[in-house]
C-alpha cells in the first residue's frame, strides 16, 4: 500500500504542475522598436534618414504607443490595433539644422498608423530612438 500512495500523491503532484504550467498567461510585455546612434549637431535635409523597423505579430487589443528618446516616452497615444503581422518603422527624419521623429505601424490591407514628433529636435552625440507598444489588455 506504502507504493500505491506514493505514486498517487506523485501523480497528483504532476497533475497540479501540469495544471500551472497550461494556466493562460497574463498579456506579454511592452515591444520595442529601438536603434541607438550617433547624431550630429548640424543636420541638413539632404543627409540620410535614420530608420529601424521590424515585423512584428501583433494580438488584438489597445496598446499605448510611445515615442522613445533617450529616457523619454512623448508623444504618445491610445491605439486599438486589429491581431496580425505589422511593419513597424521608427525614423529620425534629417532637417535643416534639427531632426523630426516618426513611427508607423502598417498591416497589409489597413492603412498606416503614424506617431509623430515634429517638434524641432536639436541633438548631439548619442542617443536612442524609436517606439514602444504597451499593451493595455
Amino acid at each position: 500500500m506504502g507504493k500505491l500512495s506514493t505514486f498517487a500523491a506523485a501523480a497528483a503532484s504532476a497533475t497540479a504542475l501540469v495544471a500551472l504550467a497550461g494556466a493562460p498567461a497574463d498579456a506579454a510585455g511592452a515591444a520595442y522598436n529601438t536603434r541607438q546612434l550617433t547624431l550630429t549637431a548640424n543636420p541638413t535635409a539632404g543627409m540620410p534618414n535614420a530608420c529601424v523597423s521590424r515585423q512584428i505579430f501583433l494580438a488584438t487589443g489597445t496598446y499605448k504607443w510611445s515615442q522613445v528618446l533617450d529616457g523619454a516616452r512623448v508623444p504618445s497615444r491610445e491605439i486599438y490595433l486589429a491581431a496580425g503581422t505589422y511593419t513597424w518603422d521608427d525614423c529620425l527624419v534629417t532637417r535643416d539644422g534639427y531632426y523630426n521623429q516618426y513611427s508607423h505601424l502598417t498591416k497589409a490591407g489597413s492603412s498606416t498608423a503614424t506617431l509623430a514628433d515634429t517638434s524641432e529636435l536639436r541633438l548631439s552625440g548619442t542617443h536612442t530612438f524609436g517606439s514602444e507598444l504597451d499593451p493595455r489588455f
